[in-house]
Parts: structure tokens; sequence; C-alpha cells
């Protein structure tokens, strides 16, 4: 058995036990389509790699979260809502450990210049909550967080030289420049650190 396999069975072991209180015809039917959609979906691919398989897998989301879809209409008290509902509890969000990262990538280079961010990206890829994929868009966008806007927004003005005649110029960079890098940074700062957030409520504790 290949790892792509394994991760398949894996994934519909866990669906199939996740899907447990659902009448047994239902429970079948579920995990037909959802191994029907992985089949469909890889027969489409150019490859069946491992990363492919986990991108198909990601995508469906967790098991847990598709039998809670699939509960949906029935009983309150029924036993497949009490239980997706248990299950689902501990996603809805970020432990601590994953807050501070995220803060600390954020704005830690503000708070301790270079050190903070750097603890940040420690913190990040020592999780095994987020994957790689997660941990390099963390670290790459943007590197040093919001420093880069920080400084921008309080030394974009550079320096101002003036001659004998009262005439004076700027060293430093434009404000359209500081504006653009600002606004860029800023967006790409904050949308990375809604991802891992994200990501992290995702992956569950």
């Amino acid at each position: 058995m290949t790892v792509t396999d394994e991760l398949i069975g894996d994934y519909l072991g866990r669906l199939e036990a996740a899907a447990r209180g659902l009448p047994p015809d239902r429970r079948a039917e579920l995990v037909a389509e959802i191994r029907e959609h992985i089949d469909t979906v890889l027969a489409q691919s150019p490859d069946r790699t491992e990363a492919t398989v986990r991108t198909i897998l990601d995508r469906l989301g967790t098991p847990e979260e598709i039998v809670q879809e699939a509960g949906v209409g029935l009983p309150e008290t029924s036993p497949v809502r009490a239980a997706t509902a248990a299950q689902a509890s501990p996603r809805t969000r970020a432990g601590a450990y994953e807050i501070a990262t995220v803060i600390l990538l954020l704005i830690g280079g503000i708070v301790l210049p270079l050190l903070g961010w750097l603890i940040g990206a420690v913190l990040l890829w020592a999780s095994a909550r987020w994957t790689l994929r997660d941990k390099l868009i963390g670290t790459l966008v943007f590197p040093g967080g919001l420093v880069i806007p920080a400084y921008y927004l309080f030394f974009w003005g550079g320096m101002t030289t003036c001659d004998a005649t009262g005439h004076c110029e700027s060293s430093g960079t434009s404000v359209g420049t500081a504006s653009t890098v600002l606004l860029v940074t800023l967006v790409g700062s904050l949308a990375s650190a809604a991802y891992l957030l994200h990501r992290a409520r995702r992956a569950g504790a």
C-alpha cells in the first residue's frame, strides 16, 4: 500500500468513525460519496503524489466537519449531532500558543526589534498544528510583520537638508513610495496573521 493509499484510507476511516451516530445506510452512503469524490479528483489530477492527496483532503475539510454537515436536519438529541458538536468545539478557537505565535509574528519585531519576530518564527515552525505551506506563508508574508509599515510610517520623510538660500531637499523615501510600501506590507501582514489563525482553528487541538 502506498503512502497516498494510506492517507486516503486513514481519512475514510476517521470519517466512518465520526459518522457512527448516523443511520448505517446514511453512513455507508456518505463514506462512498467522499471516496468517489476523492477518486474523481485524483483521476483529473496530473499526478497522484502525497502532496496532491493532502491538498484534496484539506479542501474537503475534516471528517468531523463533513459529518456535522451531513447531520443537518437530524434532531438535536441525535447522537451524531451531539458527537460532532463535541468534536468540533475544540476547533472553534486557536490556543494560547498559536495566538501568541501570531502576535509575535505580527508585532514582535516592534516590541523587541528583530528578536520578537524571530521568536514568533521559531514558535511557528515548532508547532505541529500548521502545515509546511502555512509556515512558509507565515514566515515569508511578510518577514518582520508590521515592522516595515511602522518604519515607513514614522521615518518615510528621511533627513531634510537646507542650503544657505533656504531651499530644502529630502533624502528620504517619497510619500507615494512610502504609502505603497505601507499599504502592501500592512495588508499582507494582517492577511497572513488572519490566515494562520484560521488554519489553527481548523487544525484543532
